[in-house]
């Protein structure tokens, strides 16, 4: 017997790609990976002793202005976040439980509990990364089991990040699922029209720039009684008296119809997620769900760090790199007026060239003048649009900003113009 599968056997086989397809996806991805990596913008090895605004290749000697990091006010190389992540350390004389966390956690890890509680107002879940929250959250709101209720028709925002949208699927087994145009109220208010319980999935601040229509979605909320999950990882720490992000500043009281997840790897300086919850009623119903119930509780290290940068943050200094953030913004859009530019207002600045061809040049030639920016393509973007996405950071004077603008006009003009 042949081992051989045919053409119409492998078809037959096939899913059904309703919300994910590897097939068409792969190839695309793998074919624009291969331009970047042929251009010798992957796989860089650096000296990080002198901080993200000098990093080294190793290999060659290059140095260069990191603006594809997240960590947007610079926290991750702060002395008071390192050194409480080697404190903790060697006070617990051990890098974890290796266990659930329910079960047995160390008393480092509740005081950490705490600790965020106080800083953010509310219960607020950690867990070793926003993509574990979000593979645990979404399929228990999906099928009712936050709420109270039977499931809720599941709206992700076109634009939502890949690791809530990877979890579509999962979520499809429990109740609808629909994807909304880029924060299209009209769609959602739509849907919250035809269907009696609906759960919006979005972000805060976009990972490929743009911001959420955040008094558009209070409103429907409030209007609809719609359950609302927001990824806020791109904008936790940089705005808000103590960093609780963009999605605070309208979602200031949250209640049981509101969950605020993000990212304490990007601007918080440390490693891990948390969840912002409006009532604690599902806080230990949430510690033992899926992935947040595995063997994976935060390490030693991480809870170490995030304490460390707890303490910055009830700190003077997170206002001075607050504000440093927000001028260096105020500067490039003000030098980038007119531009074709994804990002007015946010640290996270998009610069569509088309091509994928171009957006490598763009990032390799930023590279070669001492800038690294990561080009961007399908299927993170929409075919077509390619280009180039760069981060502003707080740990940047206004005058790295101001020369990084100069040399970003000039060679965009040269690849856009299709010079040699």
């Amino acid at each position: 017997m042949s081992d051989t599968v045919t053409g119409q056997e492998a078809e037959a086989v096939m899913g059904p790609h309703r919300f994910r397809n590897n097939q068409r996806m792969v190839p695309a991805g793998e074919a624009a990976w291969k331009l970047a990596g042929d251009n010798g913008m992957l796989d860089i090895r650096v000296d990080a002793t002198n901080g993200q605004n000098r990093l080294r290749d190793v290999r060659t000697g290059h140095e260069f202005l990191n603006l594809s990091s997240c960590s947007y006010l610079g926290l991750n190389s702060h002395p008071t976040v390192v050194e409480a992540g080697v404190a903790a350390l060697r006070e617990e004389q051990i890098t974890g439980l290796a266990m659930a966390e329910f079960r047995i956690r160390l008393e480092a890890a509740h005081r950490l509990e705490e600790e965020l509680a106080g800083l953010f107002g509310g219960p607020v879940l950690p867990s070793i990364s926003c993509g574990v929250t979000s593979a645990a959250v979404l399929p228990l709101l999906a099928s009712g089991h936050l709420t109270g209720s039977e499931p809720l028709v599941m709206v992700f925002d076109r634009f939502a990040h890949f690791s809530m949208n990877f979890v579509k699927p999962v979520v499809a087994d429990e109740t609808m699922v629909l994807t909304s145009p880029h924060n299209d109220m009209q769609f959602l208010e739509d849907v919250c029209r035809k269907y009696p319980r609906v759960a919006y999935v979005c972000e805060g601040a976009y990972s490929t720039g743009g911001l959420a229509d955040l008094e558009g979605i209070k409103s429907l909320q409030e209007k609809y009684g719609m359950y609302v999950y927001l990824d806020d990882s791109h904008a936790l720490s940089t705005q808000g008296p103590n960093g609780e992000g963009y999605a605070r500043s309208v979602f200031r009281e949250l209640d049981e119809r509101t969950m605020i997840v993000a990212s304490t790897a990007k601007a918080f300086g440390s490693t891990g997620g948390i969840a912002m919850l409006g009532s604690s009623s599902v806080f230990d119903f949430l510690y033992r769900s899926g992935p947040m119930g595995w063997s994976q509780g935060m390490r030693t290290g991480a809870i170490g760090t995030t304490l460390g940068s707890i303490a910055v943050h009830r700190s003077p200094e997170l206002g001075v790199r607050q504000r440093q953030l927000a001028e260096n913004i105020a500067t490039f859009d003000r030098r980038m007026k007119g531009r074709d530019v994804r990002g007015t207002g946010s640290h996270i600045k998009f610069v569509t060239v088309g091509e994928n061809e171009k957006a490598v040049r763009l990032s390799t030639e930023l590279y070669r003048r001492g800038y690294y920016c990561s080009a961007m393509f399908f299927p993170v973007v929409p075919r077509g649009q390619a280009g180039v996405r760069l981060m502003l950071r707080g740990d940047m004077t206004t005058a790295m900003t101001e020369d990084f603008v100069t040399v970003l006009e000039d060679v965009l003009d040269d690849v856009l113009d299709g010079a040699a």
